[in-house]
């Protein structure tokens, strides 16, 4: 008798909620589910400019992936992943990158030829994960922030 969980990778959904908040906060950004509800909304509202999967294992969400487009003036349009995240339970088993994978190919539904993400300094491990996954470091950057 096999002890592998069942995958399914699908798009988030309403009732996803609570556990995406959850892991939002493993992730390192809390937030109360009401809150994460009205942010998730917006962008499940956006299907073509946002795109959030969900891994669920034996029925538990057990990691999610936000990628969206990001068009600017001075650059083609590119995918860009804001958030990819799998519960501590469930990490080094691939889901991160059946994740990345969708996201991947969401990309290449739009015909966009290029996904790039940010990642803390500190996440070593992420840094690892991405660049076997074909990542490559283009550059390093200064984050500015201004609360208005």
């Amino acid at each position: 008798m096999s002890t592998t969980p069942a995958l399914l990778l699908r798009p988030a959904r309403a009732g996803d909620i609570d556990a995406l908040a959850a892991l939002s906060g493993e992730l390192g950004y809390p937030c109360d589910p009401g809150r994460f509800a009205a942010r998730c909304a917006t962008l499940l509202a956006a299907p073509e400019q946002h795109f959030v999967g969900v891994v669920e294992g034996n029925g538990v969400v057990c990691g999610w992936i936000h990628a969206f487009v990001l068009t600017l003036l001075e650059a083609d349009p590119t995918v860009e992943i804001g958030g990819l995240v799998i519960g501590a339970d469930w990490r080094g088993q691939g889901l991160g990158a059946m994740l990345l994978d969708a996201g991947e190919q969401w990309a290449r539904q739009r015909g966009i030829a290029s996904v790039s993400l940010r990642s803390a300094e500190y996440r070593h491990d992420a840094h690892r994960f991405y660049l076997r996954q074909g990542y490559q470091h283009v550059k390093n950057q200064l984050m500015l922030r201004k609360t208005l």
